[in-house]
């Protein structure tokens, strides 16, 4: 019986997948923020600029010029000012929405208001990339955000290697309390061993990080090891690049 259900569980997945293939030349990594702290730019930002590189930043905009456990939130105005600079305005749900719950016509129009938001401050550019709230993902939600963007990313932890899954692209955490420089350094390695694609994921970039953030050195620790190692670039522009090469990334 449980792997009856199991194996129906897998199908209705595999319904709802985007499969694409990652097979990038020496590898390539993307650093991810969600709820876009000013931290994850003015620190975060900096420091990946330093490395020619730039960022993915998931934003939720009613939560534009508040304050949380991860510090204070963005302003609108840093969501320009982080485009200006090449980085990605991506999209979460408008109100931070977790969608494991939610139904699909709540989904939509979440994303929607985001999406208005965002290309609002942007001069009309709109986002092509998302990330589950939280990380609950759910059926229900992979159909509704399959083919609106061009990828979503979960929280589950990995590399994405192989024939990947866009609708909930996985990560490698990056938080202060579980940061271990020798395993990270690891992943690193079997991305561009494996031709793989890393995406690191975290919130806020402070000496005192709340739970789901980061200290600046850690963050430079593994943004000056990629660069040394993979090609790093926001999730966006990896995409992109796989769609037109058909997932060689060149």
């Amino acid at each position: 019986m449980r792997s009856s259900f199991a194996a129906r569980a897998a199908r209705k997945i595999g319904w709802i997948a985007r499969s694409a293939e990652v097979n990038w030349p020496g590898g390539v990594a993307s650093f991810t923020f969600d709820d876009f702290p000013k931290s994850a730019l003015t620190v975060g930002g900096a420091i990946l600029e330093k490395y020619g590189a730039r960022g993915t930043y998931y934003t939720a905009m009613q939560l534009a010029g508040t304050r949380s456990d991860l510090g204070r939130l963005f302003e609108v105005d840093d969501i320009a000012g982080a485009h200006r600079a090449g980085h990605e305005i991506a999209c979460h749900t408008f109100s931070h929405l977790g969608c494991r719950h939610a139904a699909a016509a709540t989904i939509a129009a979440e994303v929607s208001r985001n999406s208005r938001e965002i290309a609002l401050a942007l001069d009309g550019a709109a986002p092509s990339s998302f990330a589950y709230p939280y990380g609950a993902v759910s059926l229900t939600a992979r159909r509704v955000l399959k083919n609106r963007f061009s990828s979503c990313r979960g929280t589950a932890e990995g590399i994405n290697r192989g024939t990947v899954d866009l609708a909930d692209l996985r990560v490698v955490t990056l938080f202060a309390h579980l940061f271990d420089q020798a395993a990270v350094h690891r992943m690193i390695d079997a991305a561009h061993a494996s031709n793989a694609w890393t995406i690191f994921y975290t919130h806020d970039v402070a000496e005192e990080p709340s739970e789901w953030g980061c200290t600046p050195a850690q963050l430079e620790i593994v943004a000056a090891y990629a660069a040394s190692a993979l090609e790093v670039l926001p999730v966006r522009d990896v995409v992109a690049r796989l769609s037109a090469a058909g997932g060689r990334g060149s």
